[in-house]
């Protein structure tokens, strides 16, 4: 009997979802079907197996070995409660959902986190969107960004200074390529493509190890995204080609779309003139009465003047 449950065992480890029922029938012809339903049964007992639904099927799932090791011990009220706080992954679980899917009396949830806790199974963590909430998930899980905040928080509060920090050397880069070197005052042609990107800034930051915290290319364009709000810097048309030492294609060989960034100047924001397109236009010292650009024909001015 003992070599038939290693058998199931052994079948349902090899399958990510385990095993049906009839998968053992077809893979086992040899053994009565009450002979493999006792078995499965036992090893349910034992806990080496779970069950797992999906769809209207249900299958049989192994427990592995490093697991059944962490459970050993354990209660059944504290086994079912372990079972929900891992599946919730790196979100964790509130004790109140944790209640709902238990139908377990607060007080035994209370003693099961307890001694999950004692066992060093389980932490607690802070979520920065839900400050008065506990959530529990393993002691080996890191807590997801939507519930640390990410980089831009410590200890639960939000890290303004190094926010700031970070932004302007994102500008001061930006700025640096975002007018000819030679001539400040003038600017690069229409189908100019050496603006940088979010992968490129996130570069800059990492090799000149202006932090120690890793960010991330998505962190990168929280920052800039800050900026354009502020009016400090523009979004511009995707490139395709970059002349910055940039990756133009992802991983299948297909162009990536890498929004381009460009700094706006910025001039006195107590003047009057800044609430008019002229005070950041990025062309203003090529603007004439006559010629390729002018006020006749200012984009900015159509869409200021709309509103």
């Amino acid at each position: 009997m003992a070599d038939l449950e290693t058998l199931v065992y052994e079948l349902a480890l090899k399958q990510e979802v385990g095993i049906d029922n009839d998968m053992l029938k077809e893979s086992l012809p040899q053994y009565p079907l009450e002979q493999i339903v006792n078995c499965v049964n036992r090893l349910l007992q034992q806990g080496k197996l779970e069950l797992l639904q999906v769809g209207n099927t249900i299958f049989y799932r192994a427990v592995k070995m490093d697991e059944l090791e962490r459970m050993a011990g354990l209660t059944s009220d504290e086994k079912l409660v372990f079972k929900h706080i891992e599946n919730s992954g790196n979100e964790g679980i509130w004790v109140r959902t944790l209640k709902q899917k238990t139908n377990l009396l607060q007080g035994v949830i209370t003693r099961c986190l307890k001694g999950l806790e004692q066992k060093a199974l389980i932490k607690s963590v802070k979520s920065v969107k839900h400050p008065t909430r506990k959530l529990y998930m393993l002691i080996d899980v890191n807590p997801s960004a939507d519930i640390t905040g990410g980089p831009w928080y410590t200890d639960q509060e939000m890290d303004t200074d190094f926010i700031d920090q970070l932004a302007k050397q994102c500008y001061q880069f930006i700025y640096a390529h975002s007018y000819p070197r030679h001539n400040q005052k003038g600017i690069y042609s229409a189908n100019h493509t050496g603006f940088p990107t979010s992968s490129q800034i996130r570069r800059f930051i990492s090799e000149n190890k202006i932090t120690n915290v890793e960010l991330s290319v998505e962190n990168i364009e929280e920052l800039l995204t800050m900026l354009v709000y502020d009016g400090k810097i523009e979004r511009i048309a995707p490139a395709f080609d970059v002349d910055m030492g940039g990756s133009s294609r992802n991983g299948a060989g297909k162009p990536s779309v890498d929004w381009m960034y460009r700094a706006l100047r910025i001039t006195n924001k107590d003047s009057p003139f800044t609430d008019i397109p002229c005070g950041r236009c990025p062309v203003f010292d090529h603007c004439s009465e006559t010629g390729v650009i002018t006020p006749a024909k200012c984009e900015y001015y159509k869409k200021w003047l709309s509103f």
